[in-house]
C-alpha cells in the first residue's frame, strides 16, 4: 500500500472577489446512454504540474528539452481564486488557457473551502456556480478545448477541510458535477475525475465508500508517491491502482498526482513507474508533482524539472516509445460516458487454428468458459461441484475436447466431467492426500489427459497415467520426481511443442516462473520473470502453435494477461474477466 503520511497537495492560486447572489437552482442532465471508449493497452499519457503561472511556456521549454510534449498539465484551484479580480480578468481562464498554449489538456483539481456537509447542504452553490462560469469563459474559447475536472481531491484524507466524510462527500462531489452540468457543459467539453489519495487513514472509510457512482464519474484519479528510497512501484501505486481497477471495472486510471523523494534511485524509480503504467492496461496516465516543497512540514522538492535541466529519468520515461501523447484528445471528448477498453484487441488465435481459451470459476462454483483467451466473452457457463474445490480441465475420454475436473482438497477425492455443462462427475476417484495440488495433462503422450498431484510438503510430483473410475482409490504413481522450492506453485504444459505435458512452477511473491521440458528431477530448461507478485499462473497454447505459454491472473484488477512466448517482457494480449477464484486453460 501506500505511504501513510499526510499529502496536502491543495495549492490554492488566488485569492477571492466576487460573491453571486440569489438562488443557483440545479438541474443535473440525464446522462448519455452510449459509450466513448479509450485504451491504455501498452501505451501512457505524461503529465506534469508546472510550478509557474505560465505553464504554457514552461511546457514548450520542457518539450523542446526532452522532445515530447505532454498530454496532460496539472492544476489546483480554489472556487474563490476569482475573488478581488477586475476589469474581465479570470484566474481560472488564464491559468487554464496557459495549459492549452503548452498544448496540453489540463488536469485540474478543484476545492471549495468547506465541510463535506457544507457543499452537500447547498451553502457553497454561489461560490461553485461562479468558478463554473470562469471554467466556461475558458471552454468559449473553442479550438476544441477540454479538460478533466477533479472535484474535491484527496477527499478520503483527514487534511482536506471535505475529508474523512464519505456519505456527505458524496453529495457535494455530485452536487458539484451537477452544477458544472447544469449549465450545458457536457462530456465533449469536461470529464470528472474521482481522485481519492491512494491510501486512507484510520477512520475514514475505504476508497470505495466516497465512490459517487458511474454515472458522475469518467476518470478515476490517484494521489501516489513515493515517499522514501526503497519503495517500488508496486508498494507506492500498483497495489491500490490493482484494487481501484478491480472494484470499478471500465473505468481509466490516470495517477493523478504523483513524486519522487530525492534519491540516487529516483531517476531508475521513474522509468520502471512509466513502464509499469504502459504494462498496466488500466491506467491511462501519470501526472508529475514538479513543485519544491522544501520547507513545509514533511515535504521536499519533488521537482524533476527546471529550466533548462531534466532529470535523465524523467526524460527517458517520456522520450520511450510506449510514452504516448495526443492534443487534443479527441477521443475522449466524445458524447456518452467514457470508458475503458475491456480487453487489448489483440487476437493471438490464429485463423482456423486449434487454440485454447479460458475458462474461470467463481466462488459459487460456477464455471465461465470464454469464446477466446483474449476475448473476455463467456461463450459457455453452468456450475459443478462445490465452492472450494480446486478446478482443472483435460480431455479425460481422448475426443479431443477438454471439459472441467474438480479436486477436493480436504480428501483428495477427483471429480470429472465429460461434457462442459451442469451436472454429476462422469468420473470420480481418489488419489493423493489430503492438502495435495492437482495436475491435468497428457504426460505419456497417447493423446488423452490423466490427474497426478503435487505434494507441497515434500515437493513432490506424483505422476500416473491413468484414470480411476467407481469411486475407488487410483493406487500409487508411476512415478515421482522432485523440483522446486518450497512454497511455489505448480502448473503445466507443453513448453517444447512435443506432446508431452510437463511440470512448471511459479513463486507467486516475485512472478519468478520455471519449468522443465521432462517429468523427472534437475534444473530448470527455463527461467524467468512475469506478472507482480499474487498473480495466478496458467499454461496453455494461445495461438495453436503446439507450444503451451503463460498467462496470468491478477486478482487485485480481475484481468486476464496473456503471452505468447515462454519469455520476459509485457502481455501479448489481455482481457478482463472480473473476479473469480480459479483458472485453467481450456481446449474446446
Amino acid at each position: 500500500m501506500t505511504d501513510n503520511r499526510p499529502m496536502r497537495r491543495q495549492v490554492a492560486l488566488f485569492a477571492a472577489l466576487v460573491l453571486l447572489t440569489g438562488l443557483v437552482v440545479i438541474v443535473p442532465p440525464a446522462p448519455p446512454a452510449q459509450a466513448a471508449t479509450i485504451s491504455g493497452a501498452g501505451i501512457v499519457y505524461a503529465g506534469i504540474y508546472s510550478e509557474h503561472f505560465d505553464a504554457g511556456a514552461d511546457l514548450n521549454n520542457l518539450a523542446a528539452a526532452t522532445g515530447k510534449r505532454m498530454t496532460f498539465a496539472g492544476t489546483f484551484h480554489s472556487v474563490n481564486e476569482n475573488d478581488g479580480v477586475a476589469g474581465g480578468w479570470s484566474n481560472t481562464r488564464e491559468a487554464l488557457n496557459a495549459v492549452w498554449a503548452g498544448q496540453a489538456t489540463p488536469f485540474a483539481n478543484l476545492t471549495v473551502p468547506a465541510s463535506a456537509a457544507s457543499i452537500a447542504s447547498g451553502a457553497w452553490d454561489g461560490k461553485i456556480n461562479e468558478w463554473a462560469s470562469h471554467l466556461q469563459q475558458f471552454l468559449d474559447l473553442g479550438g476544441g478545448r477540454s479538460l478533466v475536472l477533479a472535484p474535491l481531491q484527496e477527499m478520503n484524507g483527514n487534511w482536506t477541510s471535505y475529508g474523512c466524510d464519505p456519505a456527505n462527500f458524496i453529495s457535494a462531489y455530485r452536487r458539484v458535477v451537477d452544477i458544472v452540468r447544469g449549465r450545458g457543459i457536457d462530456e465533449t467539453k469536461v470529464r470528472f475525475a474521482f481522485a481519492p489519495n491512494g491510501w486512507t487513514p484510520p477512520g475514514c472509510g475505504s476508497i470505495g465508500s466516497y465512490y459517487p457512482g458511474n454515472s458522475y464519474v469518467d476518470v478515476i484519479g490517484i494521489s501516489a508517491y513515493r515517499w522514501a528510497d526503497g519503495a517500488n512501484v508496486f508498494s507506492v501505486m500498483g497495489d491500490t491502482v490493482n484494487q481501484v481497477a478491480g472494484a470499478f471495472p471500465g473505468k481509466p486510471i490516470i495517477i493523478a498526482q504523483t513524486g519522487a523523494w530525492p534519491s540516487a534511485s529516483k531517476d531508475q524509480w521513474i522509468r520502471e513507474m512509466f513502464s509499469w503504467a504502459a504494462s498496466n492496461p488500466s491506467v491511462v496516465g501519470i501526472v508529475y508533482f514538479n513543485l519544491n516543497k522544501t520547507g513545509e512540514p514533511g515535504e521536499t522538492d519533488w521537482r524533476v524539472w527546471v529550466n533548462p535541466t531534466v532529470n535523465a529519468g524523467w526524460r527517458d520515461a517520456v522520450r520511450a516509445p510506449s510514452t504516448a501523447y495526443q492534443w487534443p484528445l479527441r477521443d475522449w471528448f466524445q458524447p456518452g460516458q467514457l470508458s475503458l477498453s475491456l480487453n487489448s484487441g489483440v487476437t493471438l488465435c490464429k485463423a482456423g487454428a486449434d487454440c485454447d481459451t479460458a475458462v474461470f470459476q467463481d466462488g459459487a462454483g460456477r464455471f465461465n468458459i470464454w469464446d477466446l483467451a483474449t476475448s473476455g466473452k463467456v461463450l459457455t457457463s453452468f456450475h459443478y461441484g462445490n465452492p472450494g474445490d480446486v478446478p482443472f480441465s483435460g480431455d479425460w475420454n481422448c475426443d479431443g475436447v477438454d471439459t472441467p475436473g474438480l479436486y477436493r482438497q480436504s480428501d483428495g477425492y477427483v471429480y470429472l466431467r465429460n461434457s462442459n455443462s451442469q451436472g454429476v462427475a462422469d468420473i470420480a476417484f481418489f488419489f493423493g492426500n489430503p492438502g495435495d495440488i492437482p495436475m491435468s495433462g497428457d504426460f505419456d503422450h497417447d493423446g488423452c489427459d490423466t490427474v497426478s498431484i503435487f505434494r507441497p510438503a515434500e515437493q513432490q510430483f506424483y505422476v500416473i497415467n491413468d484414470l480411476g473410475s467407481n469411486d475407488g482409490g487410483l493406487g500409487a504413481a508411476e512415478y515421482s520426481f522432485i523440483f522446486g522450492d518450497p512454497g511455489d506453485k505448480p502448473f503445466v504444459g507443453d513448453f517444447d511443442a512435443d506432446g508431452v505435458d510437463t511440470i512448471g512452477l511459479h513463486r507467486e511473491s516475485t512472478g519468478l516462473v520455471y519449468f522443465r521440458n521432462s517429468n523427472s528431477t534437475g534444473v530448470a530448461n527455463s527461467q524467468f520473470i512475469y506478472g507482480d507478485p499474487g498473480d495466478k499462473i496458467v499454461a496453455g497454447d494461445w495461438d495453436g502453435s503446439g507450444t503451451d505459454t503463460i498467462g496470468v491472473y491478477r486478482p487485485g484488477n480481475g484481468i486476464f494477461y496473456l503471452r505468447n512466448s515462454n519469455t520476459q517482457g509485457n502481455a501479448d494480449a489481455w482481457a478482463f474477466a472480473g473476479s473469480y477464484t480459479g483458472l485453467a486453460a481450456l481446449n474446446r
